[in-house]
């Protein structure tokens, strides 16, 4: 039965509340639309229900998951008190980094989209949440990582205060993490945050603050570079590695020491690795490669070789991503033919060759 201005008995928490029941029973569109109709009206008083809810231990995980996606659809920016946006921030930052046993991995990942969100309209707090998990040496919680990532992402040019120290604390804590969906987290965020500087190099005059040059970034980097390589790498973790170079290369001295890399990288080939993860590498060192200044022809004759014997020996141990590795190779070769055209040079013959036999497997 409904009052007089067509809210149901019990006010805007009783809504709430009958809503989130039918979470245990289904999916969420439903309960979604229904939290965007009352916050049209009453938003505070929405999203304060909410929060309080998600202070229950008691209630559901669907519940919890469900409010989050309420949460999303709530014009935040209107009038929230302080405390109310302190009291969403803190609640969501606890379960995103609970501890497996005390939370699904689905509730994590709400909360942790939340903040992010949220992130768009209260930067700054959220932030501060977010650097206090992030401590150096400490291992940060999985979920910390992929907002700080997600958070920075959708906030470019808020972001550029915190990116050197969150890029130098990183660095101290990737030195402890050894589990693959940390470092999957690690690199992740380390994507976003790559994005986040080169979209800001490009349209730095945007910011507020005053400009912060390549060479900047990129001395935060480097480090993260080399650890990576030398550590992590060659591994299934290579995705971070792309947009890390992006930054990297465009300084020529930088990229005669990457460079420089690669004769290392050829010598892991045989050895108690997977090949498709060195070739993957050396294809992310040619895709930065500056189109003004591609990889000296020493580098590419070497590679040639390498690869070619890769596509042709029979000799070579089995690989368990060997149909994977001569796909890779392909783009490599491709990648190497850009190069070899750039300098307007004829093709070498090897690469071209290989290339053949590679798109024939």
């Amino acid at each position: 039965m409904a009052d007089a201005v067509g809210q149901p008995r019990g006010g805007v928490p009783h809504q709430i509340s009958n809503l989130l029941r039918l979470a245990d029973e289904g999916g969420h569109k439903d309960i979604v639309a229904g939290i965007m109709q009352a916050a049209r009206v009453q938003p505070a008083a929405v999203a304060s229900r909410l929060v309080q809810i998600l202070q229950q231990d008691e209630v559901s995980v669907g519940q919890k998951v469900a409010a989050y996606e309420g949460l999303r659809t709530v014009p935040l920016e209107q009038g929230m008190e302080a405390g109310l946006i302190g009291s969403l921030i803190a609640v969501a930052s606890q379960q995103m980094r609970a501890a497996p046993e005390e939370a699904s991995s689905e509730l994590q990942a709400a909360a942790s989209d939340t903040l992010a969100a949220l992130a768009g309209s209260y930067f700054g707090p959220v932030m501060r949440e977010l650097q206090k998990h992030l401590r150096p040496f400490v291992l940060p919680a999985e979920f910390t990582l992929l907002t700080l990532g997600k958070a920075m992402a959708a906030s470019v040019y808020r972001c550029v205060p915190f990116l050197g120290i969150t890029l130098t604390t990183m660095q101290t804590v990737m030195r402890g993490i050894d589990d693959s969906r940390r470092r999957g987290a690690f690199c992740t965020a380390l994507e976003c945050m790559c994005g986040a500087i080169s979209t800001y190099v490009r349209s730095w005059e945007r910011s507020t603050y005053p400009q912060i040059t390549l060479q900047r970034f990129s001395a935060h980097l480097l480090p993260t570079y080399r650890y990576l390589l030398s550590a992590w790498l060659p591994s299934e973790d290579t995705e971070a590695l792309g947009p890390v170079l992006n930054i990297l290369l465009p300084r020529k001295d930088l990229q005669t020491q990457i460079d420089g890399d690669i004769p290392l990288l050829l010598a892991l080939y045989g050895k108690n690795i997977e090949a498709f993860y060195i070739t993957k590498v050396l294809g992310q060192i040619l895709q930065a490669s500056s189109s003004k200044n591609p990889i000296p022809e020493v580098y590419v004759a070497a590679i040639s070789h390498t690869l070619s014997y890769q596509v042709t020996s029979k000799a070579q141990r089995p690989y368990q991503l060997c149909r994977e590795n001569h796909t890779e190779i392909s783009h490599v070769f491709l990648q190497l033919g850009k190069g070899v055209v750039v300098r307007g040079c004829s093709p070498d013959e090897r690469c071209m060759g290989a290339l053949g036999v590679t798109c024939s497997l």
